[in-house]
């Protein structure tokens, strides 16, 4: 489906397919949906500024634990052999071979894995819950699903001036040691929270990279 190794080990895509997983098409896609999630909200019983604001909040801090818990246990697992042919050499193993942080090609999700992911979730919430709550929550999650690619496509993109941010810049170096020295550390994207929590945290040990 348009998809070859380079001479240099980076894979290149090409085709309608894999437009649709460009950062730049996935990343809108996702932020409409939240913003259909919040209309959603704001018409449902309960509705108003309390859970249309700590409901999004939830629903963000729930995605970095499940960022974190899904990138160390699932995609770097190795120990059992199905989740380990599924998870680590089917979608994660070919990121991890690359030998620098430049991805020249990166790209998202593909929309047709997190469209009928996010269908799930928005089916689930509309038999589950009646209030506000519920599609506000599922808002903040999407919307961390939405702040992991855009992070994770500047982490793996040729040098830019929002790496110099300090708060950025500290999350890049982060997963620069995931990707260049300590595979085992740094398993989150937009917060080392959880790495701290649970002992995976390892800072740059190396001068100061000015690029990937």
């Amino acid at each position: 489906m348009g998809k070859r190794v380079r001479d240099d080990g980076f894979v290149e895509y090409s085709g309608l397919y894999w437009t649709l997983a460009l950062p730049q098409i996935v990343i809108p896609v996702i932020l409409s949906i939240i913003a259909g999630l919040l209309v959603w909200a704001s018409r449902r019983p309960g509705s108003g500024w309390f859970p249309l604001g700590l409901g999004p909040a939830l629903g963000l801090a729930a995605w970095t634990l499940f960022e974190y818990a899904f990138h160390r246990w699932l995609l770097h697992h190795t120990q059992h052999r199905t989740l380990r042919e599924l998870f680590w050499k089917r979608l994660h193993a070919e990121h991890h071979g690359y030998r620098r942080m430049e991805d020249p090609d990166h790209h998202a999700v593909h929309l047709f894995i997190a469209i009928p992911i996010v269908g799930v979730l928005v089916g689930l919430v509309g038999l589950s819950t009646s209030s506000a709550w519920g599609p506000a929550v599922l808002a903040g999650w999407l919307l961390g699903s939405a702040l992991y690619e855009a992070l994770h496509w500047l982490f793996h993109s040729r040098e830019s001036q929002l790496r110099r941010v300090p708060s950025i810049r500290h999350l890049w170096e982060a997963h620069t040691v995931h990707h260049l020295q300590q595979i085992s550390a740094n398993y989150g994207f937009i917060t080392m929270f959880w790495d701290r929590r649970f002992g995976t945290y390892q800072p740059l040990k190396m001068p100061r990279l000015e690029r990937a």
